[in-house]
């Protein structure tokens, strides 16, 4: 806490100071990996806290030249805007759980702010962070960009900045319906949000840039696509931690950079499948976690991989279920392809249309890569999963054979449920299985 007050007082007049704090925390942690960790160990989180560091900086320092700040959802790509405008992107679900798996307190302090205020406690910890933050006046918007998913707490949260202090919000409307029809008319939505966000801004569209910027993105997804590969491996050559690493990645991380992650990372793997050795151990377990990884302690997941020989394979924002995009075709062509990866992102594929889609791809994961168990976090602020819990379970026990656990949580709000508590409830279902 006394790290986020000399922020507050020092640079109280800038528009993003949650960043400015992650970038310090994020400096001081890779002085500490770097030191603390042999060269061979834990070398996917000294690859994603460098990056991110670096991102950090570098959108810090955009936004100190001037640059429009435009906060954004994570589900949804965001390359879009990246590519057409000259802007900060803040992604609100980034920064809260990023913040609550780096600092002590993590984001509670503004969850406490935001349902002091008045924002219901049951709603979910990613947008409640940034309105507490935005209460307690460390970020000020130019625009904010959201579509009408993937959950009702997406609807409900984002219009408060509207309300709070007339920040212009652009919403694209996200039919319920994934299919070619409704992939055209999202694409309709997606051109009339550029030319909202450029009214806004005073920027024309650089749709040549777009190109640029979809070409590196379309790289990272091949480097992706080639470490699924990977997994299929027994045993897995990445530590758990990749899970909740991926998950931060693609909402902070946009074109390069986000390539230049997914390659470091497979090279990781391929060196390990080759030299047959993993720093973590032996795995016993192989499971797939259908929903959400534990954001507020991410030191859970090397403590799978040590403790209990369990590989965390995939959760849900760690695959990615669309294709890359034609930039060679002409630009309707182009915003079609972004549209069809806007409706099969994570989280919108899954909780933003029908059912199936969400027992479809949980049952697709656990066969594809061969898991032992699965491990459902039921977070308190995602109703519209937790309303499916027992069809998944049913679904994994009667197509792959495989039963699964449920965890009662705040993914990233430690006092709803505690890491004790969830690492016993783990330890115990490890016990259950008897491999």
């Amino acid at each position: 806490m006394g790290t986020i007050k000399y922020w507050v007082e020092q640079l109280s007049e800038h528009k993003i100071i949650p960043y400015e704090i992650l970038y310090e925390t994020l400096s001081n942690s890779n002085d500490l990996i770097f030191s603390a960790f042999p060269d061979q160990e834990m070398l996917v989180l000294k690859s994603f806290v460098r990056v991110i560091k670096e991102t950090m900086e570098r959108n810090v320092n955009h936004s100190l030249e001037g640059l429009p700040i435009v906060g954004h959802h994570f589900s949804f790509p965001m390359e879009l805007f990246i590519g057409c405008f000259d802007i900060v992107p803040i992604c609100f679900e980034g920064v809260s759980y990023l913040l609550a798996a780096l600092l002590t307190l993590g984001s509670e302090p503004y969850y406490d702010i935001a349902e002091n205020f008045g924002h219901p406690y049951h709603t979910c910890t990613s947008q409640k962070g940034v309105i507490g933050m935005t209460l307690n006046n460390l970020f000020e918007f130019d625009a904010i960009i959201t579509p009408t998913a993937p959950c009702d707490n997406t609807m409900a949260s984002y219009p408060f900045f509207k309300w709070w202090n007339n920040t212009p919000l652009i919403i694209g409307d996200m039919p319920t319906p994934h299919d070619p029809r409704s992939t055209h008319y999202f694409k309709e939505e997606m051109m009339q949000m550029v030319n909202e966000l450029g009214n806004i801004i005073g920027q024309e569209p650089d749709y040549e840039n777009l190109r640029k910027i979809i070409a590196h993105h379309n790289q990272a997804l091949e480097y992706q696509a080639e470490i699924n590969e990977l997994k299929k491996a027994k045993p897995c050559p990445f530590e758990s931690l990749l899970c909740p690493a991926i998950a931060g990645s693609v909402p902070l991380l946009h074109g390069k950079e986000l390539a230049q992650f997914f390659k470091e990372v497979l090279e990781i793997g391929k060196k390990r499948l080759k030299s047959g050795k993993r720093p973590w151990g032996e795995e016993k377990i192989r499971s797939v976690w259908p929903y959400m990884s534990v954001l507020f302690d991410i030191a859970m997941c090397e403590w799978m991989d040590r403790e209990l020989g369990m590989s965390v394979l995939f959760d849900m924002f760690s695959y990615s279920f669309f294709d890359s995009i034609d930039i060679e075709s002409d630009l309707d062509t182009i915003f079609m392809g972004l549209s069809n990866q806007a409706l099969n992102y994570p989280m919108t594929r899954q909780s933003a249309t029908f059912a199936d889609p969400f027992i479809n791809d949980s049952v697709f994961l656990a066969k594809e890569y061969d898991a032992n168990c699965a491990i459902f976090t039921s977070h308190l602020g995602c109703k519209q999963s937790v309303s499916l819990i027992q069809i998944i379970r049913e679904s994994l026990r009667e197509q792959c054979g495989i039963p699964m656990l449920t965890i009662d949580l705040d993914v990233g709000d430690k006092r709803f449920t505690s890491a004790q508590t969830i690492r016993k409830e783990i330890e115990n279902f490890v016990t259950a299985l008897n491999l």
